[in-house]
């Protein structure tokens, strides 16, 4: 036989082995493409490897999910190329589309053909398609992982529709696992219950997205969808996280399942804790401004709450995200008889004993408890510190410590009274008095983030306002009785403060100081007409340091009234921008009937007749020309002076 004879027989040999090849690979791919069109479970499994089965093919309605997948169909299969990988291994790209237009509306895909051991022939090992990544390109997915990622997801879901714990966590990852198998059993059912409400009976449409090893899921549930958070391990598919889309406005339904469950181990070590009063536990699940300032000493047995049967009982669990949808707080209520208990859970950044910190640590940050008889909310930090900031509010008090009234005060508070620069006339101020004596609580009323403590300081009641505020309890008002002027504390201040300020400025003879403390029409009409302080304002001090009458608030003015004991003092007051000012100030004497004299009338008629202000200093300076005369002096009217004995103000604050 000549060389172009063997030649031409290995042609023919290789065309032959080619061509075998390929109708064995279009007769696997076939008889696969047949029983799935037919939906025929059992000649698909015939038409596929034992791996394929598996991870495709172990549920009865598996050939359902393949049609989820929309794989390619059409009357026409043309084999484009055939990779020999191994002798047991091949590689077949397909075209599939219909007979008319096969060029055009084609599409390609990959099968991954096997041996089968079982009978020799070839077999479906897998199909790569190529699917939408989410972020608008094309990318290949396996379809026995995309078959084994959906049954999984909806072996998951069956489990936790009527499965033990067990079942139901041997879909879940390693630390999921961990953080669902300490929950008490009553919660985990209440857990169970809100997850299993997927409608796992009825048509079982996912939609699937695999990003290397992890993969998302979006199943229907009875409340809208069910987000399934997936990561492929050695073993399959398993949970990492999950969401529930609420059911309504009012329902922030499973946000993430892993916070959610680290909220509930935390509530269940606080509670726990605080039954057996094991300061330890309580310092791991709670924040450390709750642990420091309400529960490290506070004696437990003052508020008891209802452990075991809340542990027993059904939760209700609200999480709440940012502007990123991160969960950054958690709301567990509990309800037992009458009352609600909720548990506020809060992210902190917590440092280890080696100084390294760690952020978004949910920790227990307080407990609300609601009473349906009563219609009343009380905060367990409240409680326990409103006994605490009593005594040391009330100290502050009797001795006029600013700094701490300031530091213990709410933001309006301090912006009203306590940040002004006239609060350091309060040190030296007689009122309010407050009786030597520790406090005693009469009474306590909660009204959500707001406290009403009652005491009574020896012979003295007063009710202390008190705040939530910064994740603390201050103190937005104090509530004394008073008779024809305000009970507030924080209005009699703001009123009075402005008043003393004035005399200490009039005491000093400090224009500036008189001209910032003054209202409009009197720095206009006097001070700035003066360049000194006239000698008969300091008749207007000592009345104004006397005892407080009455404060009539009103428009246009704000009137108080002092008395030193022989002459009234009438203050008119106005209000410009957030500060009183004073407008006025008229004194009268009791001795003889109520002679008046009023401060703004009197130095106006004294500038106008030249006593003093402008007039008064030219006829002081005179500028004369050389040729001039020097004009007659005009006519004064004569300003009686005061009748007040001699004042002796007591020392005032510079």
């Amino acid at each position: 036989m000549t060389c172009r004879s063997n030649w031409i027989v290995a042609a023919a040999l290789v065309a032959m082995l080619t061509g075998c090849t390929n109708l064995m690979s279009k007769r696997a791919i076939d008889q696969f493409a047949e029983s799935l069109q037919e939906q025929n479970l059992d000649r698909l499994k015939e038409a596929s490897s034992a791996d394929f089965e598996r991870k495709a093919l172990r549920q009865q309605d598996a050939t359902q999910g393949l049609k989820v997948l929309k794989l390619p169909e059409g009357e026409k299969m043309e084999i484009v190329s055939v990779e020999e990988l191994s002798p047991r291994s091949r590689k077949v790209m397909v075209k599939i589309g219909p007979k008319k237009d096969f060029d055009k509306k084609a599409e390609e895909l990959e099968y991954r053909l096997t041996k089968d051991e079982r009978g020799g022939k070839w077999v479906v090992d897998d199909i790569i398609m190529l699917q939408d990544s989410g972020k608008g390109d094309l990318v290949e997915r396996s379809v026995s992982d995309q078959m084994d990622l959906l049954l999984t997801c909806r072996e998951l879901l069956i489990s936790w529709h009527g499965g033990t714990r067990e079942d139901k966590l041997r879909f879940c990852t390693e630390s999921l696992q961990q953080d669902l198998a300490t929950l008490p059993a009553a919660w985990f059912e209440t857990l169970s219950e809100e997850i299993a409400s997927s409608n796992h009976k009825g048509s079982f449409r996912p939609d699937a997205r695999i990003r290397g090893e992890k993969a998302f899921v979006v199943v229907p549930h009875t409340t809208g969808k069910l987000y399934l958070e997936m990561k492929q391990e050695a073993d399959g598919w398993k949970l990492t996280d999950m969401a529930v889309e609420p059911a309504s406005k009012e329902s922030t339904g499973i946000r993430n399942l892993t916070k959610l469950a680290k909220a509930l181990n935390l509530g269940a070590t606080f509670l726990t804790g605080y039954d057996g009063m094991d300061r330890k536990k309580l310092e791991k699940a709670t924040s450390s401004t709750f642990f420091k300032s309400c529960l490290a000493e506070a004696d437990l047995t003052e508020v008891p709450l209802p452990v075991s049967s809340l542990l027993e009982g059904n939760y209700e669990a609200r999480q709440y995200t940012d502007g990123s949808q991160k969960v950054t707080r958690v709301e567990l209520l509990f309800t037992e008889a009458n009352q609600t208990y909720m548990l506020t859970l809060r992210e902190f950044d917590l440092k280890d004993a080696n100084g390294v910190t760690s952020t978004a640590n949910l920790r227990v940050d307080d407990v609300t408890i609601f009473d349906k008889t009563q219609n009343d909310v009380k905060q367990l930090s409240a409680m326990f510190l409103s006994h605490a900031i009593a005594n040391v509010y009330v100290t502050a008090l009797r001795e006029r410590d600013l700094d701490k009234l300031r530091e213990l005060a709410s933001i309006d508070f301090q912006e009203r009274v306590w940040n002004r620069s006239d609060a350091r006339h309060f040190a030296i101020m007689a009122d309010p008095v407050i009786p030597p004596g520790e406090p005693e609580v009469i009474a306590t009323n909660f009204r959500g983030e707001d406290t009403e403590l009652t005491l009574a300081v020896g012979d003295q009641p007063l009710t202390l306002m008190l705040r939530q505020s910064r994740g603390w309890l201050v103190v937005d008002d104090v509530i004394l009785p008073a008779f024809d002027r305000p009970t507030s504390l924080k209005e009699n201040l703001e009123t009075l403060l402005p008043v003393h300020s004035f005399a200490a400025a009039a005491l000093r003879k400090d224009m500036n100081a008189l001209i910032r403390t003054s209202s409009d029409p009197l720095d206009r009409t006097v001070w700035r007409q003066l360049r000194s302080t006239p000698e008969l304002v300091q008749h207007f001090i000592q009345p104004m340091h006397g005892e407080v009458v009455s404060i009539r608030k009103g428009e246009p003015w704000t009137v108080v009234r002092t008395s030193d004991g022989s002459t009234i003092s009438e203050i008119q007051l106005a209000r410009e921008g957030s500060q009183y000012v004073v407008n006025d100030v008229i004194v009268i004497e009791n001795t003889d009937g109520g002679t008046r004299l009023e401060l703004m009338a009197t130095l106006k008629e004294m500038i106008a007749s030249g006593v003093i202000g402008p007039a008064a200093r030219l006829r002081e300076n005179p500028i004369q020309h050389a040729s001039a005369e020097m004009p007659a002096a005009a006519p004064t009217s004569r300003v009686e002076p005061a009748r007040f004995e001699p004042i002796n103000p007591r020392e005032l604050l510079p």
